[in-house]
């Protein structure tokens, strides 16, 4: 005869594989309440269907828990005591992943008190659990938080370290919703380290791509999210894998791909309402009819009739999903007659002064198409200001530049409505200025410098002899530890705290014509498909309409590539020639910059970041200074001498000329000399360390995907992007005779990565490097007579224009400061 300790053991062994994430078949299940039923047990039959109820669940079935539920609370034996309060537990949790969050907080706050009576730890855990959850959803973040500690204790107290590790990652999730980036991420990085499991919790993966994209972050949102799916459609998780596919969505909005994100927030609608769950089916409605919407040509857009979206818009704040609803407001009222578009978007407007950044910053863009609408273009510069304000203050708190760049893409639309203003005002000045308050935000500020973190500075030692093997490709073995060493080096980098000065320095016409003195300066950005440039010469604004941006990428993109066959020795020389013509008529032409010989300042947007612009007929010979913003050559122009005159001369290894390069200069200049072993990383950032004039002879290799892990190559290894934020006080100036050590990855808001751009970020003033690949034995004759100019008191960049007229182009260029 069947013994109830048969069933009970049953029964755990059971509740031990879901703790394993290894959730039993429910006809294990049926066949133990059955065996209850059978053997007249019906006492054990209610615990077990509480467990089933879990199970659907934890599955995405939320109707089967309801029906476990009501079975178990309405079975042969009435639950009583502290079953009876894990069954309102249950209905509590499934309240909450349904969205009912108002219901399925009562529910817990009374299990908890019913829970706590009885003494059982593990189930108040579960429900602390569910009700942080629920709490989050409904921003009320430090209660939400207090619970999962409080649940995190409970379970490292229990033995349960995959539990508790779980709860601090949702401290993580709860810090995204309250809008603490670097705290969410620190969260997310200290549960790893726990041990959280991934393979068993494939739903954390889920939070962790929702942090990477409120940092603007989609492409390694993407990457995330691909794993989560994966994991839970093996796992079965179909409620988790449901909301996976709402975040794949809002990656494609993010990303602009429209018809994606569509499609998808549609499939992501059709589970969740197939899941009975209202309140994440109107976070996918909201951004499926955004993106009909903004899309203008999808299929279906123009069938959407208003009441439909102020439904969908209704849900969505009911929901607490205010971001969706904001943005979907906005894609609305681009396409409503004007009473109702005037409607959504004062609506959207109060919200601009209260709650996270992304809302404040997207009612501030309401007010300034509301302001559009009026035709008050006074209005509208000031919204957009406003706008750019809260971002700017939003991205001070963040330490790491790459999620500082990626919190920029929320100015975006705030600095093309700014600028379609600045152009209806017709004035070239204030146009300027427009400009350069978006571009390169991050470059436009000083640097924070980063406290030690060894467990960073462990890994890029980890990482340094794996980036340049002696054979070349590195092995498979290798290149899978390189993977996992950079994912870890970009969490520790984004887990940092800040607080930099959350306001740009600004500048006025007088002040940037007198900095400029005889220089001419030009600022190009592109206005929907054009490429527009604001001039500069004798203190006169002039703006121009230089043509279509498609065609002059094109021709950058074509001119790049035979400077590259040339460099490589490839007869290339006529394809150059042409390309330079064509593409100095596209850019130059009849413009007043160009007149005499006046040294002359460029700031670039989208591909002419990675202009070798000496290779143009009317830049040869010429002083040619390129900067990321105004802002940032002002800054650098107006930066003192050192406090010496130390200079420093390195080679790295594997170069035939790099030594005879750097003992030249060496010779002729004095200071310190690093070659051979001596060149180590740990060695060269001590001797750039404060130093007048630094010059490195080495290989380079740039990285687009990821411009922080650009390199140079020393004696034992790779001298990173990362590594450079660590100079306290960064040389003044600093040539890089390395192939592409010049290039960045260009952001949007042309905010530049890479390892050039890292050292003008950290206070460098001057970096002359090449863009291009470098002949090693023609380098040598070119910096030689750089360093002489320079030695002489020419200006940077006009040594450059000296130096290479005299020894060809090899893509070097000055940025900076000239």
């Amino acid at each position: 005869m069947t013994q109830p300790v048969d069933i009970a053991a049953g029964h755990a062994a059971v509740l031990a594989r879901i703790e394993l994430g290894r959730p039993p078949d429910r006809s294990e299940l049926r066949e133990l309440v059955a065996l209850a039923e059978r053997t007249g047990h019906p006492e054990l039959v209610g615990p077990l269907r509480l467990t089933w109820a879990w199970i659907e669940l934890d599955r995405g079935r939320p109707a089967a828990c309801l029906r476990q539920l009501d079975l178990a609370t309405n079975g042969p034996a009435e639950l009583t005591g502290v079953d009876a309060a894990r069954a309102r537990c249950l209905r509590g949790l499934h309240s909450c992943a349904t969205g009912r969050h108002a219901e399925s907080l009562a529910e817990l706050n009374a299990a908890i008190r019913e829970i706590r009576r009885h003494d059982d730890p593990h189930w108040l855990g579960n429900a602390l659990v569910g009700r942080g959850t629920t709490l989050a959803y409904l921003l009320r973040t430090r209660e939400a938080d207090a619970d999962y500690a409080e649940a995190a204790a409970l379970f490292a107290a229990l033995g349960e370290a995959g539990r508790a590790a779980a709860c601090v990652h949702n401290r993580g999730f709860v810090a995204t919703r309250a809008g603490d980036l670097p705290l969410a991420l620190r969260l997310f990085t200290d549960a790893d380290r726990m041990g959280l499991s991934v393979r068993h919790h494939p739903e954390t993966l889920i939070d962790r791509a929702q942090a990477l994209l409120s940092a603007g972050l989609a492409v390694a949102a993407r990457r995330v999210l691909n794993q989560a799916a994966e994991l839970l459609a093996t796992a079965g998780r179909d409620t988790k894998l449901a909301e996976a596919t709402l975040a794949v969505a809002q990656c494609a909005w993010q990303a602009g791909d429209l018809t994606l994100a569509a499609r998808t927030a549609s499939g992501a609608a059709a589970l969740f309402r197939r899941q009975r769950r209202p309140a994440w089916r109107a976070a996918a409605e909201a951004i499926e009819l955004a993106s009909r919407l903004a899309g203008g040509d999808l299929d279906g857009c123009a069938d959407i009739p208003a009441t439909r979206v102020s439904a969908a818009v209704r849900a969505a704040e009911r929901h607490h999903w205010c971001s969706l609803a904001a943005e979907l407001r906005l894609a609305a009222a681009a396409t409503m007659p004007l009473a109702q578009a005037e409607q959504l978007l004062d609506s959207l407007a109060r919200a601009r002064r209260t709650g996270p950044a992304k809302l404040r910053a997207l009612g501030w863009l309401a007010r300034a198409r509301r302001a559009g609408l009026a035709g008050d273009q006074r209005a509208v510069l000031a919204a957009c200001r406003a706008g750019l304000r809260v971002v700017d203050r939003h991205t001070a708190e963040l330490a790491a530049w790459e999620l500082q760049a990626g919190a920029r893409g929320l100015a975006g639309e705030l600095a093309r409505l700014g600028l379609d203003a600045a152009l209806a005002g017709g004035r070239p000045d204030r146009v300027l200025r427009w400009i350069d308050l978006h571009r390169a935000a991050v470059l436009s500020r000083p640097a924070l410098l980063p406290p030690a973190d060894p467990a960073l500075a462990e890994r890029l030692l980890a990482l340094r002899a794996l980036v340049f093997t002696s054979g070349g490709r590195p092995s498979i073995a290798d290149q899978n530890r390189i993977v996992v060493l950079e994912k870890e080096i970009r969490s520790l980098d984004w887990c940092q705290r800040a607080q930099l000065a959350a306001d740009r320095s600004s500048w006025d016409r007088e002040e940037l014509s007198a900095a400029l003195g005889g220089r001419s300066l030009v600022s190009f950005v592109r206005h929907r498909d054009d490429l527009l440039a604001v001039s500069v010469v004798e203190g006169r604004h002039r703006l121009h309409l230089i043509g279509d941006v498609g065609r002059i990428n094109s021709t950058v993109r074509s001119l790049r590539l035979a400077l590259t066959f040339a460099a490589a020795g490839e007869p290339a020389g006529d394809a150059v020639a042409g390309t330079a013509r064509e593409l100095e008529e596209l850019l130059f032409t009849g413009l007043p910059w160009l007149a005499g010989d006046r040294p002359l300042v460029i700031v670039p947007t989208g591909t002419l970041h990675n202009m070798p612009w000496a290779v143009l007929p009317s830049c040869q010979k010429r002083a040619v200074t390129v900067a990321p913003s105004v802002t940032s050559w002002l800054r650098a122009s107006q930066r003192g001498p050192g406090e010496g005159d130390s200079r420093v001369w390195i080679a790295g290894p594997g170069l035939r000329h790099a030594q005879q390069e750097v003992r030249i200069l060496h010779a002729r200049h004095g200071g310190e000399l690093l070659i051979g072993p001596a060149a180590t990383v740990d060695r060269t950032m001590a001797a750039m360390d404060g130093a007048d004039t630094v010059h490195i002879a080495a290989h380079a290799r740039f990285r687009d995907d990821q411009p922080l892990f650009s390199a140079i190559r020393l004696a034992d290894g790779a001298l990173f992007g990362h590594d450079v934020a660590r100079l306290r006080r960064p040389p003044r100036r600093i040539v890089l005779s390395a192939c592409d050590s010049g290039r960045s990855a260009v952001r949007p808001g042309d905010e530049v990565m890479g390892f050039a751009a890292a050292l003008l970020r950290q206070g460098t003033s001057t970096v002359i490097a090449s863009v291009l690949p470098v002949p090693d034995d023609r380098a040598v004759g070119l910096v030689t007579q750089l360093h002489a100019g320079m030695s002489a008191g020419l200006d940077p960049a006009e040594a450059l224009a000296d130096a290479t007229a005299a020894h060809g182009d090899l893509g070097f260029i000055c940025l900076g400061s000239g």
